[in-house]
């Protein structure tokens, strides 16, 4: 009774310029008895069908319509529009939320309003998905052209948040390594894994008849790896292979044994994955993906590299041979990978995630989260 009166007292305010998974934890630490607000572009009804209750969205689309109708639609290329909707929604979240005890922004994308916020007493947490931004930066300016990988507008204000903040939240061992390497406290971490949607990503019966071989879900970009995957495909003529999400700097393969299909709304991707053997993800650097969570509940063998994050997820499923990690992944590897990873699914009369199925549902990644901030608010 004690906790869940200090709970109700506990304003917590999530700044995110999208849905991503922070959409998810306001809707969690709702649940959890803290008074939530969660501040995006994100129009309530949409925020709605995430399960997030309506007295939680403040939705700031209405405000923002225009400047993104300049930077996505008209001006879709243009960096300059694209950073200007960033500081015009950082300032606007800034002079229009309420005070709060608890600020969660997304990094790089919330400066002025956490910062604000911390003045007036909040403990603010800086929410980073991938590697810390200047390692990022060294592994993509070695494959990408110069100037094309992070913006230095970028690197700026992340590490303008990775100071101010009190703490960082982060999903792998691999974003942990990378702040630890580039000098970040490791008290200042707070190290909670992404959930899944347990009642959306099930997996298909054992007899049902597969449609591709090996799938893969998100960005087709030089940061997720595309490049490799494409040639992985090419070594593997006699495969079906398959990408759902949005093309970006690498070009789609014009290959028989390849589909591509565009982006889908999240409650239609579970039937690609249930019709599939096996998930291969090349990413770079990511941190955690959460269509790895996403593949494992479906059951489906893991084939990845080790800046996908997918080494947490090998840890926690009871039974890791399922999930092959490769720390810098030849054509070969990945290739063998999945080989022995179809091979597994064809004998599969399980679910490999074992415990970690609960483990990586929103409700305990909300749950952990929940727990830390009553510990760091006293």
């Amino acid at each position: 009774m004690k906790q869940s009166l200090a709970m109700e007292k506990i304003r917590v305010n999530i700044l995110s310029p999208g849905r991503f998974h922070v959409c998810d934890l306001a809707r969690e630490l709702h649940k959890n008895g803290f008074d939530v607000k969660f501040y995006s572009f994100v129009p309530t009804s949409r925020a709605m069908k995430f399960g997030l209750p309506k007295e939680c969205s403040a939705s700031l689309f209405y405000w923002m319509a225009p400047f993104l109708f300049l930077s996505k639609i008209v001006f879709r290329k243009s960096s300059f529009f694209s950073r200007l909707t960033t500081i015009v929604q950082d300032y606007l979240t800034g002079w229009l939320m309420r005070d709060c005890d608890v600020c969660i922004a997304m990094s790089g994308c919330f400066k002025y309003a956490p910062t604000r916020a911390k003045k007036r007493g909040a403990i603010f947490i800086t929410e980073r998905g991938s590697t810390h931004i200047l390692t990022q930066k060294a592994i993509l300016d070695e494959v990408m052209p110069k100037g094309k990988s992070v913006p230095d507008f970028n690197v700026k204000r992340e590490l303008a948040c990775y100071e101010a903040a009190d703490y960082i939240a982060i999903g792998s061992d691999v974003v942990k390594k990378s702040m630890i390497d580039r000098c970040v406290p490791e008290e200042k971490l707070f190290l909670n894994t992404y959930g899944v949607d347990l009642s959306m990503f099930i997996p298909a019966d054992y007899n049902v008849e597969k449609k591709y071989d090996v799938i893969y879900a998100g960005t087709w970009s030089k940061q997720k790896g595309s490049d490799l995957f494409s040639q992985v495909i090419q070594q593997l003529p006699d495969l079906k292979f398959a990408h759902v999400g949005t093309i970006g700097d690498v070009p789609i393969p014009k290959l028989p044994n390849f589909e591509h299909v565009d982006p889908v709304d999240q409650t239609e991707l579970p039937r690609f994955y249930q019709a599939s053997r096996t998930f291969l993800h090349t990413s770079r650097q990511d941190g955690f993906s959460m269509v790895l969570s996403q593949a494992m509940a479906c059951n489906l063998p893991i084939v990845a590299s080790y800046a996908s994050g997918a080494s947490n997820l090998k840890k926690m499923v009871d039974y890791p041979e399922y999930v092959q990690v490769y720390d810098s992944p030849t054509i070969e590897d990945l290739c063998a990978g999945i080989h022995k990873a179809i091979q597994q699914q064809k004998e599969l009369t399980f679910h490999y995630g074992g415990t970690a199925v609960e483990k990586l549902s929103w409700e305990a990644y909300g749950k952990r989260y929940a727990d830390f901030l009553l510990k760091i608010t006293g």
